[in-house]
């Protein structure tokens, strides 16, 4: 490759049609490679709340795993698949998009990272510190930050009567349900001209069967908070399926996003919520220390053992960061009572990320990928 300056052949393999966080980076890279002008093939893979009918941007060529297996082997196998599944990477050399929440990955996943594929690569130096600690080599994992889409040229929308409070985010409890939640009815009354709105993928409460790291339902966690009593300030939870687009809009709708997650391998939304001029508050551990800026809006935290209620694969001697309650509610107060302040802080956001785009970010994924040990076909 290097020696004729070809560019090198890429299969994606990894969920797309997905409103899941893991499906949108998906479509984001696939993205950026198009605007570079190098087209990447794509198996859409099936996995968490797929949805055949999820709408993909346009100029993504989809294949199936059929054809993927008899066309020509590519030159790289690029893929966001579950670590036990890596031996269905196609391609000469192989690289894998890894993502975890906490400062230990499960030590099952080691193996098959380090045989299955030449590189792993993470979002953050949290994702790479994680996976050193878990005993996956150094020269193995590389760090490729995300991107977002949003185009700086489309207004915020006029500020509405009602201060809004978004959340965008899965009913894990991971994810800050109920530190959120709690916060709001803290800080707010019936009276106070404020919304927060819940923008959810599924109500864990409808659902055959319930797993211990999702919240038991929301309207379980939103009584749980005090949401759901008299004197309770105003809240919307919105299970639709949304496109990006769509989604986006909400940011831009929104007054401050609210991210207090337990952890995060990189923080996709709160960059999404910057780039819409939206100021964000998240907790201050993990992901979104790379490009969040030192800030108030960076929770205090407690360091906990995370357990199963925080992950998906409990890992011996993991652990999360939960945010302190009653620092979100004090930040929740501050952003209402100081809107222009609030508002000043969201455009700074907005300019301090400006680059951190999907084309940006998928030309770094390509280059880092020629650097791989082989790649020089």
């Amino acid at each position: 490759m290097s020696a004729t300056n070809t560019p090198p052949t890429i299969l994606y393999q990894g969920l797309l049609r997905s409103p899941a966080s893991w499906a949108r980076v998906g479509r984001g890279y696939l993205g950026g490679f198009g605007t570079l002008g190098h087209q990447v093939s794509a198996v859409s893979t099936r996995g968490f709340r797929h949805d055949p009918d999820f709408p993909l941007p346009r100029g993504i060529q989809e294949v199936s795993a059929r054809e993927a297996h008899s066309g020509p082997r590519p030159d790289f196998g690029l893929g966001f698949l579950h670590p036990p599944h890596l031996e269905r990477l196609i391609g000469r050399r192989r690289a894998n998009l890894f993502v975890w929440e906490s400062d230990r990955a499960p030590p099952q996943w080691i193996r098959p990272l380090r045989e299955h594929t030449d590189l792993v690569l993470v979002p953050s130096e949290f994702g790479r510190q994680t996976l050193e600690n878990s005993g996956l080599p150094r020269e193995q994992i590389a760090v490729v930050p995300y991107g977002h889409d949003v185009a700086m040229n489309v207004p915020r929308p006029p500020r509405q009567s009602a201060f809004v409070f978004l959340l965008v985010l899965s009913p894990h409890r991971r994810k800050g349900v109920s530190e959120a939640l709690t916060a709001f009815a803290k800080a707010f009354r019936a009276g106070d001209p404020v919304l927060l709105l819940i923008k959810s993928t599924y109500d864990p409460g409808t659902s055959k069967r319930r797993f211990p790291f999702e919240i038991p339902s929301w309207k379980t966690a939103l009584s749980e908070a005090g949401l759901l009593e008299s004197g309770a300030p105003r809240w919307e939870l919105d299970l639709s399926t949304r496109s990006d687009e769509d989604t986006l809009n909400l940011f831009r709708r929104a007054d401050v996003y609210l991210n207090p997650s337990w952890g995060e391998a990189f923080g996709l939304a709160v960059l999404e919520a910057m780039a819409c001029g939206t100021p964000a508050i998240t907790t201050g551990w993990s992901g979104p220390l790379d490009f969040f800026p030192e800030s108030e809006d960076l929770l205090d935290f407690d360091l906990v053992e995370a357990g199963e209620e925080a992950l998906y694969e409990p890992v011996e001697g993991a652990r999360v960061a939960r945010p302190r309650v009653e620092a979100l509610t004090d930040r929740l107060r501050w952003h209402f009572e100081n809107s222009r302040a609030s508002r000043e802080l969201g455009q700074v956001a907005r300019k301090h990320v400006q680059s951190w785009t999907w084309t940006n970010a998928a030309k770094r994924l390509l280059d880092r990928l020629q650097l791989t040990p082989g790649s020089e076909i």
